[in-house]
């Protein structure tokens, strides 16, 4: 699994998007023959630790901004069970503080185990829903990108763009976060949830440490990869301590470059390969490939679909590839899928226009490409909740 080579704005909080004008121009499907796609490798089964997806297609993170108050309401319910019922193999969650310091408004919070009832609703509206839907949760702190004037990371450095400094955390306040983290997931399994997933993307605060750009510590908790992925390795063997082997994921930069800020000198395609090897000896069970720092607008990406495709040349696991950022044609993603890597496809804007996009691919109903355009607006106008603000 995981190994192969093909070629190849606005940060979703719990998600990384580029930018597009191009709507879709490619015609309704006409193959009708065969009537459905369920003999594409798309649609096959596959595992993620001891999980059995039912199609390789998986909801990536995305922030719902339907819980004022940290509790799950009947919007993210419904919003949850409308995802189950599309068709999607597996869903994660948008991100969930485990920290209450961390935690800001609209977020579904997990940081308490009195959230943990709430939290169960979800997972049996996901299961009445389609019982062979799976669920994970994202568990984030986010660091640098806290809400308020105080950051914090792995390093006193100044955060390209908007000239704010991050707080170094001492070994003492990472001793506290691994803690919270571990029994976050502890919380998600409880709940009756499928897995959990770590935010190590974005510039959120796992992400700082794993990156060299951001993480300048001469400590046990940064320097060589190996370093600086501890942090992750002691939050995996804290939670295992709890959940056994309750299936933990981590989303991960394959290229910090973008947002505008150049070339940063972080992680890229040379040395990812590098630290997708040190993740998998952290102990998770699969790694969703995304991309960018996504601190501005100007976010680049390097093509127009399947952003990251080519930054997995070199990587070389055995777990698990979940390849997240700009999966828009269902032709495109089977001959992606057919020459070895990724394992698993993430989609999150296409799935805020069409929840039930899957069951159409799957159906051969209407276009082969997502209605998606990649617009942003849906994140530009987060307030009030996720949804499309393109016309039906």
């Amino acid at each position: 699994m995981g190994v192969g080579a093909i070629a190849g704005g606005l940060l979703l909080p719990g998600g990384c998007s580029g930018s597009g004008e191009k709507p879709n121009d490619a015609g309704v499907d006409a193959d009708l023959s065969p009537d459905t796609r369920d003999d594409y490798l798309l649609y096959s089964s596959g595992r993620i630790g001891n999980l059995e997806l039912k199609n390789r297609l998986v909801r990536s993170a995305t922030e719902e901004c339907l819980t004022p108050a940290g509790e799950v309401t009947d919007d993210y319910l419904e919003l949850y069970r409308n995802l189950a019922a599309g068709g999607i193999g597996l869903i994660i969650s948008g991100m969930m503080p485990p920290w209450e310091p961390d935690a800001f408004p609209l977020q579904v919070y997990l940081f308490d185990d009195r959230y943990i009832e709430g939290l169960g609703r979800v997972s049996q509206a996901v299961h009445r829903a389609d019982s062979q839907c799976k669920l994970v949760a994202q568990i984030c702190h986010s660091g640098q990108r806290i809400v308020g004037p105080t950051r914090v990371g792995p390093s006193d450095i100044e955060w390209p763009g908007d000239q704010k400094d991050m707080r170094a955390l001492s070994v003492a306040e990472i001793e506290e976060l691994i803690d919270a983290f571990a029994q976050a997931i502890r919380r998600t399994k409880e709940a009756g949830w499928d897995g959990a997933e770590l935010h190590g993307a974005h510039a959120y605060l796992l992400s700082t440490f794993l990156s060299p750009y951001t993480n300048r510590r001469t400590d046990d908790y940064g320097g060589s990869v190996r370093k600086r992925v501890r942090i992750v390795l002691e939050i995996v063997e804290s939670a295992r301590a709890l959940v056994g082997d309750f299936p933990i994921l981590i989303k991960v930069n394959s290229d910090d470059s973008g947002g505008g800020h150049g070339n940063v000198d972080g992680i890229n395609r040379e040395n990812f390969g590098e630290l997708a090897r040190e993740l998998e000896n952290a102990g998770v069970d699969a790694l969703e490939v995304s991309g960018n720092d996504c601190l501005s607008q100007e976010a680049t990406v390097p093509a127009e679909q399947s952003y990251f495709l080519g930054n997995l040349e070199d990587v070389d696991v055995n777990i698990p590839i979940i390849l997240t950022g700009g999966n828009r044609s269902v032709e495109l993603l089977e001959e992606i899928m057919q020459a070895g890597q990724p394992d698993f496809i993430g989609l999150a804007r296409p799935l805020v226009r069409e929840p039930d996009l899957p069951n159409r691919w799957l159906n051969r109903e209407g276009y082969p490409e997502s209605r998606c355009i990649s617009c942003n607006e849906c994140f530009d106008s987060l307030i009030g909740g996720l949804r499309c603000h393109q016309p039906s």
